[in-house]
């Protein structure tokens, strides 16, 4: 029997037979899988803390007729914060409903992997806008699956967006493109998100650095920031 060793979060976790579970888990190296825990239910079993939700650990495993079973774990972090607070825990769902979308078993998911513990963690442990953590991840999560927009020139005129006088940039969600003030009088104004150039750095930040400082800015309204990230999650969603 040969045993796989990995590390990584359970996203879903269901009933399977009286006291056993499938869990999902989102892994460093297999990617996305489903594991049967043989037992997880009772309350005396080696799994029972492993296997639930929002639970982060090393996990061996091994395959038996084409399903994954695990052997072992040892538990790296819980979150409790998260699992405990019901504003938190209602955010984990929501994020982890759209990981489980946009996600196929055994693809590569190791930087979504990283983005969801960095959020995880975040919400776990920091004082932050909770419309900046879910929005960031929104906006990370579709950026590591290839959906950018094209950022910092206007999409018509190709003026630098960043550099202009104007107050404003517009988000063209039907194309995911930005426009400046000049050419958006020329589109579909049903089709437009108005931004501030604050809120449209703030993008810029999230698209372009690193996982691990995507909640290192400030706003001072994240009202803009909020409906940027649900209009370009879910114009990114309804075309997946």
């Amino acid at each position: 029997m040969k045993l796989v060793k990995v590390k990584g979060i359970v996203i879903r976790e269901v009933t399977y037979k009286d006291n056993d579970k499938i869990i999902t888990i989102l892994t460093d190296t297999l990617g996305k899988v489903s594991v049967i825990a043989k037992g997880a239910k009772k309350t005396n079993s080696p799994y029972l803390a492993s296997s639930q939700y929002l639970v982060y650990s090393e996990f061996v495993l091994y395959q038996n007729t084409g399903y994954y079973y695990l052997n072992s774990a040892s538990v790296i972090n819980t979150f409790y914060n998260v699992r405990v607070d019901l504003d938190k825990l209602q955010i984990a769902f929501e994020l982890t409903k759209m990981i489980n979308s946009v996600t196929d078993e055994n693809q590569d998911c190791e930087k979504i992997l990283q983005l969801f513990l960095n959020t995880v963690y975040a919400l776990d442990k920091f004082e932050k806008d909770k419309r900046c953590i879910i929005n960031a991840f929104k906006i990370k999560l579709f950026t590591i699956l290839g959906f950018a927009p094209r950022q910092d020139k206007c999409s018509n005129c190709s003026k630098s967006l960043l550099d202009s006088q104007e107050e404003y940039v517009y988000y063209d969600f039907v194309s995911n493109v930005f426009l400046c003030e000049e050419c958006k009088s020329s589109a579909d104004l049903k089709r437009l998100v108005k931004i501030s150039k604050a809120t449209y750095s703030a993008i810029l930040f999230v698209i372009r650095t690193d996982i691990k400082k995507i909640f290192s800015f400030e706003l001072k309204s994240y009202t803009e920031f909020e409906t940027f990230g649900q209009v370009f999650s879910d114009a990114i969603m309804s075309g997946i």
